[in-house]
């Protein structure tokens, strides 16, 4: 989930003087009734994460404090975190959107802002999040969520940190998620695993009926129209790993990530099928309509455009997505 720098940094948008024995020490107070949600399962806890970084606790059902594309994953597979941080309030954080955030303290409201004082009140015996790599990287070993690498200092001086790498193939970073949650003790739904293979063979299926279709995935801006690199996407790695077509730009990149143009040369590609961002700081559908060059493509004139929407980490909301692409590609006819 990566944008070209000045996206990304809207997207992805210090603690002064911030001691964290301080914080240790201020945060021994008031904490001795609050009740840690548990997971199904005992014993010890052991994880290795994509880092190589090794967290073993002589328990499981732990304190989970988690990023919020963290806390999405494991909510989705049974492990409720005592607190979250990420780049909104609980209640309107998209990420959280209809799961039970009731009980869950909020440590940070604001891209790479954590309250250190309460991630400690919280007593966490780990934390969760994820990295990446290439453009947008904060500081060298950055893990997501914390805007500087003393702020990441001041939270592994509180509690481990366990970070999934978040540039593999989406699937791939699902089924860590899912492998970490069996370690915290939760039982994994064995059915929504089988619902998501299922629409994987689907996509596949409907690939090999219909050969030869090509996709774009487009992020449209105010001023310019930027066309994704197929190779540094998780979820269009994912598709193009299962036969989808996703076409690669051949101009000049403004980043690793995209082409951009201008939006007279916004018809410069003529895919059969267009994948449009559609989160909230791209220009919505309608507000496309306006822009005569967008109508020039033809995919757009067959209404053959789908939703490419930043991937929640869980197979519920993959599955869904999967479906609806499915549908289009089934539908779709060559341009």
């Amino acid at each position: 989930m990566r944008n070209p720098t000045g996206l990304f940094r809207r997207l992805r948008s210090g603690l002064a003087g911030l001691m964290v024995a301080a914080v240790l020490a201020t945060s021994a107070c008031g904490v001795g009734t609050q009740q840690a949600p548990k997971a199904t399962g005992s014993g010890s806890f052991s994880f290795t994460d994509d880092r190589g970084v090794t967290v073993t606790k002589p328990k499981s059902g732990l304190r989970v404090v988690a990023q919020e594309d963290a806390a999405n994953a494991l909510m989705h597979l049974g492990i409720k975190p005592v607190g979250i941080f990420g780049g909104a309030p609980l209640g309107s954080n998209p990420m959280l959107k209809g799961l039970d955030t009731g009980g869950i303290e909020s440590v940070g409201e604001v891209f790479g802002e954590v309250k250190m004082e309460k991630l400690a009140a919280l007593r966490p015996d780990v934390i969760v999040s994820t990295f990446y790599t290439g453009d947008g990287v904060l500081f060298p070993g950055g893990v997501y969520g914390f805007q500087t690498k003393k702020m990441q200092d001041d939270a592994q001086a509180i509690a481990p940190i366990l970070a999934l790498d978040s540039t593999k193939p989406s699937s791939s970073v699902i089924q860590r998620f899912s492998a970490l949650a069996k370690a915290l003790g939760a039982t994994v739904d064995s059915g929504q695993v089988a619902t998501w293979n299922s629409a994987v063979d689907d996509l596949k299926a409907a690939v090999k009926a219909h050969p030869g279709l090509r996709v774009l995935a487009v992020t449209p801006a105010q001023d310019q129209v930027f066309f994704a690199v197929p190779d540094l996407f998780p979820d269009l790695l994912d598709l193009r790993a299962w036969g989808v077509d996703v076409m690669k730009p051949t101009g000049k990149l403004v980043s690793s990530y995209y082409e951009a143009v201008s939006w007279e040369n916004a018809a410069r590609y003529q895919p059969d099928v267009v994948l449009v961002d559609t989160r909230g700081y791209t220009l919505g559908v309608d507000q496309l309509k306006k822009y005569p060059t967008w109508n020039e493509i033809k995919a757009v004139q067959a209404g053959q455009v789908g939703e490419w929407v930043r991937v929640s980490l869980n197979y519920q909301d993959y599955t869904a997505r999967l479906q609806k692409l499915t549908a289009i590609l089934t539908k779709a006819k060559a341009v």
